[in-house]
């Protein structure tokens, strides 16, 4: 009885202990790969989010700069204005 037990095959539902681990390994691996997918994705949506939200703050700092530069030499020609008597 102790012959048949250490000598018995694998029934064919059954898989041997390194075959099992080799497809769970398998199953890691492909959950690993769409974990990674999937963190790859929300980076590239949030790089295009960033991206726009950027060029928006860009634009509304090249308009405050153009106004007070404006301003700026508005300022300066009244003053030489008043200053030359004109």
């Amino acid at each position: 009885m102790d012959d048949k037990e250490t000598n018995a095959q694998p029934q064919v539902g059954e898989l041997p202990g390194v075959l099992s681990d080799h497809r769970k390994l398998e199953a890691h691996l492909l959950a690993d790969m769409l974990r990674i997918e999937s963190i790859t994705n929300e980076l590239k949506e949030f790089k295009e989010d960033t991206k726009a939200s950027l060029k928006k703050l860009e634009n509304w700092i090249i308009g405050i700069v153009v106004i007070t530069g404006t301003s700026l030499i508005a300022t300066l020609f009244t003053v030489i204005m008043k200053l030359l008597g004109l």
